[in-house]
């Protein structure tokens, strides 16, 4: 008998389920075969925070985001000698990022080689809207992760490493230290916080981020955010800005000041991203007068909550604590 690392024997256990056959060799970093085969260097080329766990994890991803059509080819048709597939690389990282997240492992198992500061960069959610390339590739990629056959498997390795986990003092020293409970939403974990003192959970106990009860006392997840006070709500300003596209307005309020018809129907609009009622100053020019949908807007309810969400302002859209340092 020989000793194995308990991370690397579920994540072994990961490949066999998918049918893949694991196979050492420092000619290569990690390879894969376009059969059934993944090469992976021996622990002799790993960086200190290293494992073969992570380095399969890392393939599983990439033969997610290359999908079908380039499950059988070598190496999922990448290359690593110039920046040619660098976004596609990088929506791996979100897409990483985004499973390890909702088990609290994301600092745990990141990856390897010099792609790290860009995914210690990544928000909380790795999927939200925005600007990079990547990540439309991981968002499509995650819609394949929750089907089979991967997703069963991935949750059976993940669950298990999870506990794994559990079982390490958090002053070990080593990268478990940056392991969190995973969150009952599946939402990735926060450090601090509880679920009772979140402005996205309702009188009842329902999360309205996750559409599902939770305690009062359970540790919070990264969407976690205070309720809004009035002061926060004078600096805010999201329901009038970027927050929203456009102010519905009924057929009675169509003669509003600024009000314009479109297919849809009037409302006023918001060239650059502000309501064309909103001054300087940062009030409402016609604020006695306001339209119904901004009547009826209350401060912390899904409504404001969502605008906050939408420009970045709400919690859980902030670069994550958890991030290790550099």
């Amino acid at each position: 008998m020989i000793y194995l690392d308990p991370a690397d024997a579920i994540w072994m256990r990961a490949m066999k389920r998918l049918g893949w056959k694991l196979r050492r060799d420092d000619a290569v970093y990690a390879s894969w075969d376009g059969v059934d085969t993944l090469t992976i260097c021996t622990p002799d080329e790993f960086d200190p925070d290293d494992c073969l766990a992570q380095m399969v994890l890392h393939e599983i991803a990439h033969a997610i985001v290359a999908g079908p059509e380039l499950y059988k080819v070598q190496d999922w048709g990448l290359e690593n000698i110039d920046d040619r597939d660098l976004v596609n690389e990088q929506g791996c990282h979100r897409l990483q990022a985004w499973l390890l997240g909702r088990w609290g492992l994301q600092w745990v198992l990141s990856p390897a080689t010099d792609h790290r500061p860009y995914y210690f960069a990544l928000p909380n959610d790795p999927m939200a809207p925005g600007s990079d390339p990547a990540i439309p590739i991981a968002n499509q990629a995650r819609l394949r992760a929750l089907q089979e056959p991967w997703n069963s498997v991935l949750e059976e390795a993940f669950a298990a490493t999870a506990a794994l986990a559990a079982l390490v003092p958090r002053d070990s020293g080593t990268i478990w230290d940056r392991a969190l409970p995973p969150h009952p939403t599946r939402l990735p974990p926060r450090a601090e916080g509880r679920c009772g003192g979140c402005a996205w959970r309702d009188d009842e106990g329902l999360c309205l981020q996750a559409d599902q009860r939770v305690a009062a006392e359970q540790s919070a997840c990264v969407r976690w955010e205070p309720p809004l006070t009035l002061e926060d709500c004078k600096r805010c300003g999201a329901c009038c800005g970027e927050g929203f596209h456009r102010v519905e307005l009924e057929a009675s309020e169509a003669a509003l000041p600024g009000a314009v018809t479109d297919e849809f129907g009037p409302h006023l609009p918001r060239p650059e991203g502000r309501c064309v009622q909103l001054e300087d100053s940062g009030l409402c020019a016609i604020y006695p007068a306001r339209p119904r949908s901004c009547r009826e807007l209350e401060p912390n309810g899904p409504a404001c909550r969502e605008a906050r969400w939408r420009v970045g302002l709400q919690t859980g859209t902030d670069v994550s604590a958890g991030s290790p340092a550099s």
